[in-house]
């Protein structure tokens, strides 16, 4: 039976300690450019050598995460990077950028890349279709269900599941949320957290609730293991890269015991940081998995009672010297509270400073000092990796010491002659004393052996730095096996292009649009057929998140005229040959995030247009236009999330069931700033749209890149060109 992979995250050096002591299997971490978690401390290209190094000593592996969008200025950078990291030894990088992707599979094929989860690989054949591109791992979107993670996992391609850490209520690469109010952009990294915020519902004008309705808990699967591992998933992975190190050591070491023993402790991961818990939509949670204001994040270790006038509470639970625990008053508010000895379960605990502690109210535990000092004695223990000793001493020659562990040894010779003791002789003890002083090495002598001349002398510090250098020495040796040669990855150059002809497009966000108002479009974009629309030119707008059996939809394009379809997911581009071998045009949504020029360049061959990602740098989608059609989204209310939770459903506690007859499957989200959002249902899953649409200056894109209008009622259509509303248009996000 083949081993599961815990895959533990790194945001700084304390972190990777921890991971280490509670017996984490590989390693992610990232530099400062490039990562998913810019507001980690994160690596420079300058000390994540040495991190490298230190986890393969442990024979551990190390990923790095590169899997931000990469702009056209940036990817030199970007692969001057790869050139470093695949000399270091790296064993893998995480990636969503597919023109970045093309550049290092064409040219380091021994790189191993994994298709980070920004990708939104969701289902079977997107990562088919990523599997055959070469992608050594899929990292499964976190809101796949278990059903559909069976299927993938039969794919000749190691699969890697989130079990645990936070969760994105947005399906993952598809939240525009935080670009467009803060301007800090999810796909690069900077995501300020819009889901974590407070909202208004509104519905008919009226306010519904008030609370976290965005606010996901964190996701815990440790009671669904066997399910994953028996399956035959090969990675586990703990998110938590902004996290503390007793959070990593508490996520690791409890879902190694499971595996391993099929025992955790339930307390101690209930008291590590967590947003309260949820198994998460993977294993078909659809209620509680919302953390609202008034729900406690944290345990309860009693509740507070009086007697004869004295507050006090009963543990129910072993609490530790220097725990952390909240007290709430009669008022509401929560008062710290620090325990100054142990106590045992069951003991009472009296709360002499706290008078006006509510009776009834819950004790809670904020955080467990035994965390922090189980990992304290772990980190003392891990850094012990056994070798053998062997030191020769002879009479006028140069002392030797060699180390070996496992299979690998280390010899080194000390540039001085030994000469005859003149008053007290070397004693074998004496070297063997030493020799096994490893203070902050990370190896510890399980067999010293000391052959020496009698009546010689040698001075301490001698013996002292064989011992050194024989270590520096081995460890050399042990990383031989995991340093690579120095390469050079060129950039290469894009071939120009045929002439096109810039369009003006329009997508239809319903079928509530008078089709006399769509002549002066050269395409439009639609969701589902209606027979009004005939006579145009139309593509079937595929949504990422749509189900259908390409033969099945193949019919329904043909039998209605449509000309074309617009593929929004890895999914869809699995059936480009099926289309092609239809007549079928092909162009490519603004879902698969095209970025960079690189990007755009691999779609060249079947796509006869392109639509770029709606956070792009205006010169880079010029740039492209120069050598292939493109478009770019001018005007339009862009969806800022799509996601399986409905935040209605918190009100209704309906289980996200009976969709399509609720009467809120539209309904408003306001910010506590004012701004409102509308919230749409559509079967399964929901849409959040600003209010009001967004506009971008025509006049400042080439004459050759197309212009796409994305509208969702005729008012729309009339308003978009009439000057005296530009002003009230919020900023868009390009």
């Amino acid at each position: 039976m083949k081993k599961t992979e815990i895959l533990a995250p790194v945001g700084k050096a304390d972190m990777l300690y921890a991971g280490l002591a509670a017996g984490a299997d590989s390693f992610y971490l990232a530099l400062d450019d490039f990562g998913a978690r810019a507001y980690a401390e994160n690596f420079t290209l300058e000390n994540i050598k040495e991190t490298i190094d230190y986890i393969h000593l442990f024979g551990k592996r190390v990923f790095i995460t590169m899997n931000t969008l990469i702009k056209d200025y940036e990817m030199p950078k970007a692969l001057s990077y790869v050139e470093k990291l695949y000399e270091y030894g790296v064993d893998g990088l995480i990636i969503q950028d597919l023109g970045f992707f093309s550049i290092i599979k064409d040219q380091v094929p021994a790189m191993e890349l994994h298709a980070s989860t920004q990708m939104a690989v969701r289902e079977y054949y997107g990562a088919k279709y990523l599997a055959d591109l070469g992608f050594d791992r899929i990292v499964i979107a976190r809101e796949t269900p278990i059903e559909e993670i069976r299927k993938i996992v039969k794919l000749p391609v190691e699969t890697e599941v989130f079990v645990h850490g936070s969760l994105c209520v947005s399906f993952s690469g598809e939240c525009l949320m935080s670009s467009y109010f803060g301007g800090r952009s999810a796909n690069r990294g900077r995501c300020a957290g819009p889901c974590r915020q407070k909202y208004r519902l509104l519905y008919d004008g009226k306010v519904l609730g008030d609370d976290y309705y965005l606010n996901m808990k964190d996701l815990n699967t440790i009671d669904n293991l066997e399910e994953l591992i028996d399956i035959g998933v090969d990675c586990l992975k703990i998110e938590g890269r902004m996290k503390t190190p007793e959070y990593v050591f508490a996520a690791v070491a409890n879902y190694k015991s499971k595996i391993e023993e099929n025992t955790y402790n339930k307390n101690q991961m209930l008291d590590s940081s967590n947003r309260g818990y949820t198994k998460g939509f993977i294993f078909g949670q659809k209620r509680d998995y919302i953390t609202l204001k008034d729900d406690s994040k944290h345990r309860s270790v009693g509740k507070v009672s009086s007697k004869k006038g004295k507050k006090y509470f009963i543990s129910n639970s072993d609490l530790y010297l220097g725990d952390n625990l909240e007290i709430t008053t009669k008022k509401g508010k929560r008062l710290p509270f620090t325990t100054t000895r142990n106590y045992k379960i069951n003991e009472k605990i009296f709360l002499e400073k706290y008078p006006d502690a509510a009776i009834d109210s819950d004790v809670l535990i904020v955080n467990s000092n035994k965390v922090t000092n189980q990992k304290d004695q772990a980190l003392e223990a891990y850094r012990s990796l056994p070798i053998k000793i062997d030191f020769k001493a002879r009479l006028g020659e140069n002392p030797q010491i060699t180390l070996t562990y496992k299979n690998i040894s280390a010899s080194y010779t000390h540039p001085v002659t030994i000469e005859t003791a003149k008053n007290i002789s070397l004693t074998t003890e004496a070297i063997k004393e030493n020799l096994a002083k490893f203070n902050d090495e990370i190896f510890i002598p399980a067999r010293i052996n000391v052959d020496i001349d009698q009546g010689i002398f040698l001075r301490k510090k001698d013996i002292n730095e064989c011992r050194r250098m024989g270590v520096a020495l081995l460890e050399e040796e042990i990383l031989k096996t995991y340093h690579r040669d120095k390469i050079k990855i060129d950039l290469p150059q894009i071939e120009s292009g045929q002439n096109h002809k810039a369009e003006r497009n329009i997508e239809l966000l319903t079928n509530n649009i008078s089709n006399d108002l769509l002549s002066d479009f050269d395409n439009v974009y639609i969701r589902s057929f209606d027979e009004k629309y005939k006579g145009n030119n139309l593509y079937l707008n595929l949504d990422a998140h749509d189900e259908y059996d390409v033969d099945n939809l193949i019919s329904y394009i043909k039998t209605n005229g449509i000309k074309g379809v617009i593929l929004n997911n890895y999914r869809d581009l699995a059936f480009i040959d099926d289309f092609k071998n239809n007549d079928i045009k092909i162009r490519i949504g603004r879902y698969l995030n095209i970025f960079n020029s690189y990007t755009a360049n691999f779609y060249r061959d079947f796509a006869e247009n392109i639509c770029v990602s709606s956070e792009i740098d205006l010169d880079i989608i010029n740039n492209i236009s120069q050598n292939q059609a493109v478009e770019a989204l001018v005007y339009s209310r862009i969806e800022l999330m799509n996601m399986r939770h409905c935040p209605f459903s918190v009100i209704k506690k309906c289980g996200l069931s009976g969709c399509e007859t609720c009467k809120f499957n539209k309904g408003v989200l306001e910010s506590h700033d004012g701004e409102k959002m509308q919230v749409i249902r559509y079967g399964d899953y929901s849409k959040i749209y600003p209010a009001k649409p967004s506009r971008f200056d025509s006049d400042k894109f080439s004459d050759k890149v197309s212009l796409l209008y994305s509208v969702m009622d005729d008012n729309d259509i009339l308003n978009m060109n009439q000057a005296k509303i530009r002003d009230s248009y919020t900023k868009g996000v390009i």
